[in-house]
């Protein structure tokens, strides 16, 4: 049977997660960076190869409530200001990225156009955990 171990992450573990993640998932996400990390952790075999590595992330998610009866220019104004507080809470916490779930797609446009948010047309399946 084979014993496995996890250890912390060192920087000897690079060049055998890049591995793993080059043959296996290179086509599917990027490797994370280290960045805002809460926890950094590899899998070892009996032998000390790397089979696993896994972290934890802090980040951060973008949340507005906004009474749809107003005029698009209040709306807009009101999102401007709540954006730009949204990226001073990030860069105050030293986060690198920012999420934002928005079911309307012209809402999401205008999010993406006018303050640099990526659109995912495919995110995969969003799983949420609340302790």
């Amino acid at each position: 049977m084979t014993k496995l171990r996890i250890v912390e992450f060192e920087s000897k573990h690079i060049s055998e997660i890049d591995n793993i993640w080059k043959e296996h998932h290179s086509d599917d996400f990027s490797v994370p960076n280290r960045k805002t990390r809460l926890i950094d952790a590899v899998v070892e075999d009996e032998n000390g190869k790397v089979i696993a590595y896994g972290q934890v992330k802090l980040i951060a998610e973008a949340m507005f409530i906004v009474n749809s009866g107003l005029s698009g220019s209040i709306k807009s104004m009101a999102l401007l200001l709540l954006m730009n507080r949204a990226f001073e809470g990030v860069n105050k916490a030293k986060l690198d990225q920012m999420y934002a779930f928005i079911k309307d797609p012209d809402f999401a446009l205008l999010i993406t156009k006018h303050f640099g948010f990526d659109r995912v047309i495919e995110p995969g399946e969003m799983l949420i955990w609340e302790g």
